[in-house]
């Protein structure tokens, strides 16, 4: 199951996580050795700003280096742009500064120089927006408390750099979201004390100003857990978004772009379908069709209030179909393990599923009178890391389903002779990992 997170949307996942770091020049020169071209612009850097300087890096994204080299002034030559602060004024709130060199005379030069909008840089993108041709440096910041992002926009022209957007944001993206051959450049805002949840998708025109359009989003996003593109059931192009409602808690809605406006698909309120569940359960594309699915728990049969200590949770999923959501399948997913095993039609409403903890496996039963009367196996599911504990299994009779990510799954099938019995083929087919 794939998804893709600014993030999103791999997003999901690698915006909200990763690591920041500054270093000297005695560190960067350790092997791996900076390329010349990177030696060149470093010593331009010191030249104007000084030697006592540390580099910093963007956290996430597709521009990781401390040197950013790229046109971004159409001029068919490649310019720089490092982050960095001087050292000896990193106790300061903002010592984060922006340079531009250029290259003159066969020469890099530094060109340009200023504050940077927030303490960390948590990535950088680079795209032209819309109908224009210009090329816009988007940076996304982190203020010192961490709990805060802001995004700038800038246009490089002329020896100038000059912002031409500030937003705060959670999660920012740049994408051709309806599918017109255009980049846009989207923004998703949780909720805070100055602002309301809200999604905007900025386009440049041909004389430069920017074309806006927002929506308003459930009031209990305070944070995004994941952001995902693809298609509704009927191919619209869409965005899912999992925001972030409490403490262990998510809710996804999902966004769509026509003729330049923005707008929700469905909510809760008018689908019928309650999104909200456990964190660890994300919107994901769970057959890989390009339409994704939203994950949304109940219990399994046999299960009830009384049973609380033992449920385990059975998991629809649903797509989105006009405004509506329809489930799609049912079955099995387990977040931690990162697999889901999705029932056949003919089991639904006639199978259950139990812990076997002596065994450390999952095993789905026929429905019976009650849970405890549901004795006969339809399936056993294992998990592991052991190579050892995997070949054992495989010695008596599993299968192998899948191996990732050093993890083994495994399947029996019991030969009990229940109409309900899978084929191998089927197992496999409804195994996703």
């Amino acid at each position: 199951m794939k998804a893709r997170l600014l993030g999103a949307v791999t997003a999901a996942v690698l915006l909200l996580s990763g690591c920041s770091f500054s270093t000297s020049i005695d560190g960067l020169l350790s092997p791996p050795k900076l390329s010349l071209e990177q030696e060149q612009i470093y010593d331009a850097l010191r030249r104007a700003a000084g030697s006592s300087i540390s580099l910093k890096y963007p956290k996430t994204g597709d521009y990781l280096s401390a040197f950013i080299v790229s046109d971004i002034d159409g001029d068919g030559e490649d310019e720089a742009l490092v982050f960095y602060e001087k050292n000896l004024l990193q106790n300061e709130e903002n010592a984060l500064r922006l340079n531009v060199l250029d290259q003159i005379e066969g020469s890099w030069r530094s060109v340009y120089d200023l504050a940077a909008g927030g303490a960390e840089v948590e990535e950088v993108m680079i795209s032209r927006l819309g109908s224009n041709s210009r090329t816009n440096i988007i940076v996304g910041y982190s203020m010192v408390n961490q709990g805060e992002r802001v995004l700038s926009v800038y246009d490089y022209r002329q020896g100038e750099l000059t912002e031409t957007l500030n937003s705060s944001y959670s999660l920012a993206d740049v994408c051709d979201l309806d599918r017109n051959g255009e980049n846009e450049l989207l923004i998703v805002c949780g909720q805070a004390l100055s602002q309301s949840a809200r999604a905007m998708t900025y386009v440049l025109a041909q004389d430069g100003s920017y074309y806006e359009s927002r929506v308003e989003l459930n009031e209990a996003f305070t944070d995004f857990a994941n952001l995902l593109y693809g298609n509704t059931a009927e191919g619209i192009p869409c965005v899912w978004l999992d925001g972030i409602t409490g403490p262990s808690t998510v809710q996804t809605q999902v966004l769509t772009l026509e003729n330049g406006v923005l707008t929700l698909l469905y909510s809760d309120k008018d689908s019928g379908i309650r999104t909200v569940r456990q964190s660890g359960y994300l919107t994901c594309d769970l057959d890989g069709d390009g339409v994704a699915e939203i994950p949304v728990n109940t219990l399994f049969p046999g299960y009830t209030d009384a049973t609380e200590s033992e449920q385990i949770p059975m998991t629809s999923w649903y797509e989105c179909r006009g405004s509506r959501l329809m489930r799609k399948c049912s079955g099995y997913y387990s977040p931690a393990r990162q697999f889901a095993f999705v029932l056949p039609r003919r089991w639904e409403r006639k199978v259950t599923l139990k812990q076997d903890a002596l065994a450390e496996e999952l095993v789905f039963y026929r429905l019976g009178r009650s849970l405890e009367d549901s004795t006969v196996p339809l399936l056993r599911l294992c998990v592991t890391d052991n190579a050892d504990t995997a070949q054992d299994r495989l010695d008596n009779g599993y299968i192998l389903l899948c191996s990732k990510n050093g993890l083994r799954y495994l399947a029996q099938l019991p030969d009990t002779g229940d109409e309900l019995a899978l084929t191998v083929s089927e197992a496999i087919l409804l195994f996703h990992a």
